[in-house]
């Protein structure tokens, strides 16, 4: 009896506060194997026996969306229970940095996380493991409600892209998120999938060389942060003269800023607060800090967070500043940061704000602050052999293996645009892969296309990432159930992780509530080339969603023109609407044989339909 009461648990995802598929409820676990257990949710009981494995799923007829409800397994005379289940809409998040970025980390979202107390919106985000032989058993990770409090560590897209789906479905929706940054798309293909075409066989030599090389442990281990002293008690101060020391933006990574190093930085800032707020209680919001802060107030200690935090690196903070630390107007503000790994700094839209009042405007804290490096260490990045192929499939994908997904969202590709006219193959095999061991031949895949970045070129290019946005779109076109939502207006040329994620969000959210739930009043694309003929010297080019096809800004550029030789490219100097057409021609170029648009790696978008959707990069070459 107590082997069978340490065995039977239910998996991570089917715990307390969990979301399942109305449409497919799946409640997995584990138990002694041939066990028969009896798993009841929402007043259904189902009847399933542990295999020989000890694993067992449940699966329940379709129910109706609401809750909460409780969640029971009995077996061998021991019970388990869940709580507050709810039943609604289940989709995964994938990919690298910008599906991994936090609600706290994007800009213009104070607002958004005052209000995010959602009870229908909850997140699992799956803890990064790395795993070479086989699949792991379990995810690691937990449910989360979407509160103001923990929103801000959340994935912004998934974010989004969830509040948009209850605000129009009105369904509770739960939101998988794993995801780890830098990742190429080879580490999430199952091995066997890798296996199965020649032209991946330098992957199987990568997955072969992680297995075979003996790793040197101290080179994969996050730095140990050796404490903060001696500079607790000076750097802290208020009275500190601090002008000798530069500055670093806040919010920001101080990589970003040239500071090429793991460790430990100081910032301060000063600020004035009313008069009224004297003698209260504060709170220090600063939102994520990558990874670890000592933050104080006036020179008092007021707030940290221990390593084992869940999510630490991607969780906001929010320290509270005793009304006894509010003796004046003037308030001095010292964050000491210790980055592990990968980038480092406050990373939040960081404020000031009165406890008791949170009605009222907040003293923001971004901008400059003064920076100084207590310790440097050598720069450690995600990566290496726990990025091998197939590795994140293994650690991160196969445990959630035999749950009910009701879609998937991907944005990756910025660690793949060296090996763009590969990526087709790639990304096709890796939605196919999925659909096979999930069981799920047709499920929606929403793939972002890579937002613009880097310095815009004068002259037409033909870069790496113009060729990934291209595969993309192709594979987005061709395969079944796939739709793509554009970023190509939401970057930010200094910075890969564009910090505006509510437009991507929202984009996915309109894909999926016209081709997954059948909303027909909504537009969910900007326009899509489809074709090209010759005319007078140029080309007409054809679009679809191209209904009031029109110019954004001052002016139609970004198209380019090329002869038969496709070699040499210019700008197209005449450019016009008609209908869902787009005539081009330039005087340099009489007999163009194809056309390009917004084929640059930070390229203008000038043309978008009656939706202000713009439209996709494209080209008619191939």
């Amino acid at each position: 009896m107590p082997l069978a009461s340490a065995l039977l648990v239910f998996h991570p995802l089917c715990t307390d506060h969990a979301v399942l598929s109305a449409r497919c409820p799946r409640v997995l676990g584990r138990a002694v194997p041939g066990d028969a257990v009896s798993v009841t949710l929402a007043g259904v009981s189902v009847q399933v026996a542990a295999d020989a494995s000890g694993h067992w799923a449940a699966e329940f007829p379709s129910l109706p969306a609401g809750g909460p409800h409780s969640l029971s397994a009995r077996a061998g005379g021991e019970e388990i229970k869940a709580h507050d289940i709810l039943l609604g809409e289940i989709w995964l998040g994938s990919g690298q940095s910008n599906m991994e970025w936090t609600l706290g980390q994007t800009k213009d979202t104070e607002a958004d996380i005052a209000a995010a107390n959602e009870s229908r919106l909850r997140f699992f985000t799956v803890a990064k493991t790395s795993v070479f032989n086989g699949p792991a058993a379990s995810p690691g990770g937990h449910w989360q409600v979407c509160t103001g409090h923990v929103a801000s560590g959340m994935s912004a897209i998934a974010y989004f892209f969830g509040r948009k789906m209850i605000q129009e479905t009105g369904f509770a929706f739960g939101a998988i998120v794993s995801a780890w940054g830098g990742s190429a798309i080879a580490p999430w293909i199952p091995e066997d999938t890798l296996r199965s075409r020649p032209e991946y066989a330098g992957f199987l030599n990568e997955l072969e060389r992680a297995r075979t090389t003996e790793i040197d442990p101290e080179a994969l281990r996050p730095h140990d942060d050796p404490g903060i002293a001696p500079h607790a008690t000076t750097w802290s101060e208020p009275g500190l003269d601090d002008t000798a020391w530069t500055t670093l933006p806040v919010p920001g990574q101080w990589q970003s800023s040239g500071w090429d190093f793991n460790g430990a930085v100081w910032y301060r800032r000063t600020v004035e607060i009313p008069a009224d707020w004297v003698g209260h209680d504060l709170e220090l919001a600063l939102g994520v800090v990558d990874d670890f802060d000592h933050s104080f107030v006036n020179g008092t200690l007021v707030g940290t967070m221990a390593a084992e935090t869940p999510n630490f690196w991607a969780t906001s903070r929010f320290h509270k500043v005793p009304a006894a630390l509010v003796t004046t107007t003037t308030v001095s503000i010292a964050v000491r940061v210790f980055d592990i790994w990968g980038g480092g700094g406050i990373m939040g839209n960081a404020a000031l704000q009165r406890r008791d009042r949170p009605d009222i405007a907040p003293v923001p804290l971004r901008g400059s602050w003064r920076a100084q490096a207590e310790l440097q260490l050598p720069s450690r990045q995600p990566g290496g052999p726990a990025m091998a192929p197939s590795a994140l499939f293994n650690g991160m994908i196969a445990p959630l293996i035999g749950s009910h997904l009701d879609g998937v969202l991907w944005y990756q590709g910025e660690s793949d645009t060296e090996r763009a006219r590969l990526y087709p193959r790639l990304l096709t095999d890796l939605i196919r892969s999925w659909r096979r061991v999930f069981a799920a031949p047709e499920l929606p895949f929403g793939i972002v296309q890579l937002a613009n970045f880097q310095e815009r070129e004068a002259s037409p290019t033909d870069p790496t990432w113009a060729h990934l946005r291209e595969a993309q779109r192709q594979v987005a076109l061709h395969e079944p159930a796939c739709g793509l939502a554009l970023a190509i207006d939401a970057g930010e040329a200094a910075d890969i992780h564009p910090r505006y994620k509510k437009t991507v969000g929202e984009r996915l959210a309109l894909w999926a509530l016209r081709k997954v739930y059948g909303r027909a009043d909504h537009a969910y694309s900007g326009p899509l080339f489809v074709e090209s003929s010759p005319e007078a010297g140029g080309l007409r080019l054809r679009f679809s969603h191209a209904e009031g096809l029109r110019v954004r800004g001052d002016g139609l550029r970004g198209f380019q023109l090329a002869g038969a030789d496709l070699t040499h490219w210019v700008w197209a100097d005449e450019a016009t609407i008609r209908g869902d057409t787009v005539f081009v021609r330039a005087a340099s170029q009489p007999a163009p044989a194809a056309a390009r648009y917004a084929w640059q790696t930070n390229p203008e978008t000038t043309l978008e339909n009656a939706a202000g959707l713009p439209a996709s990069p494209f080209r008619t070459d191939n």
